[in-house]
């Protein structure tokens, strides 16, 4: 599975773009604020935009509670994606979500 980043800072277009991106890239799935994404359906995941706080948002963005990491990881292994865009503000977020989700190494950084 081939794995790219795409980086840059909370409001710099990440989301909007990350369709187009992932086409140019041949990736068939998005991993954004939590949620696992394919042709722009929700498969997996919780929305860290719905979260009561910034904290909370950081956590779910991150996948720090064990059920949410978890169903992120089943859907990746029953879906099986050819590539994933991971999403984040930063190369220590996407090497963060890449490494609790057991993703492997990027073979791309793109930046935003």
């Amino acid at each position: 599975m081939r794995l790219v980043a795409f980086v840059g800072a909370s409001g710099s277009g990440k989301s909007h773009r990350a369709l187009w991106v992932a086409r140019e890239n041949d990736l068939d799935y998005i991993i954004d604020d939590g949620l696992l994404i394919h042709e722009n359906s929700i498969v997996a995941g919780k929305s860290a935009k719905k979260a009561p706080s910034k904290i909370g948002s950081v956590k779910i963005a991150l996948f720090y509670e064990e059920e949410h990491r978890n169903s992120i990881k089943k859907a990746i292994k029953d879906h099986k994606p050819k590539g994933i865009l991971v999403l984040g503000t930063s190369d220590a977020m996407v090497d963060r979500i890449a490494e609790v989700l057991e993703l492997g190494k990027y073979e791309k950084r793109i930046y935003i």
